[in-house]
């Protein structure tokens, strides 16, 4: 297993950066560019432990579906998802929100398993997949800071 990690500081307050980031219906406004075709959170209420989440993206040339649920909810703190079926090679994705001086300090950690076939090719998926992080976090950060997310949806 490896692991891949990004962090970044959004000059927004941690309330609005967590509820934005945690908020599946925002996905798409954020990851599109690292391949993400679409979002589906179950229930569609608020989020919390138990939430599913039905992604399609398209990575390193395939289209994949995963399903995931959320194993950790802390409103502000720290938020986890799990997969749970389809493929993908991300296991675990947790997302850490801390307040600094001049915003929030968001942090994500993605533990990548690409099963026994492709384990050899583990670094390598971990290696995009953090550049797929960073893209995608830089343009959440654009999104928040430059406040139009808030009717996005």
């Amino acid at each position: 297993m490896a692991t891949s990690t990004v962090s970044v500081v959004v000059e927004r307050p941690v309330a609005e950066v967590f509820a934005f980031v945690t908020d599946a219906r925002n996905n798409p406004l954020w990851q599109s560019a690292a391949g993400l075709q679409e979002s589906l959170q179950l229930p569609a209420g608020p989020i919390g432990v138990g939430t599913q989440i039905t992604e399609i993206w398209h990575f390193m040339g395939m289209e994949t579906q995963a399903t995931s649920e959320v194993t950790a909810y802390e409103p502000d703190r720290r938020y986890t998802r799990h997969l749970l079926s389809g493929s993908s090679p991300v296991n675990q994705g947790t997302h850490v929100f801390e307040p600094v001086a001049n915003g929030t300090r968001w942090t994500c950690t993605a533990l990548v398993q690409a099963g026994v076939v492709f384990s050899a090719a583990e670094r390598v998926l971990a290696a995009q997949l953090t550049r797929a992080m960073e893209t995608s976090m830089a343009e959440a950060k654009a999104l928040l800071e430059r406040r139009i997310v808030d009717n996005a949806r």
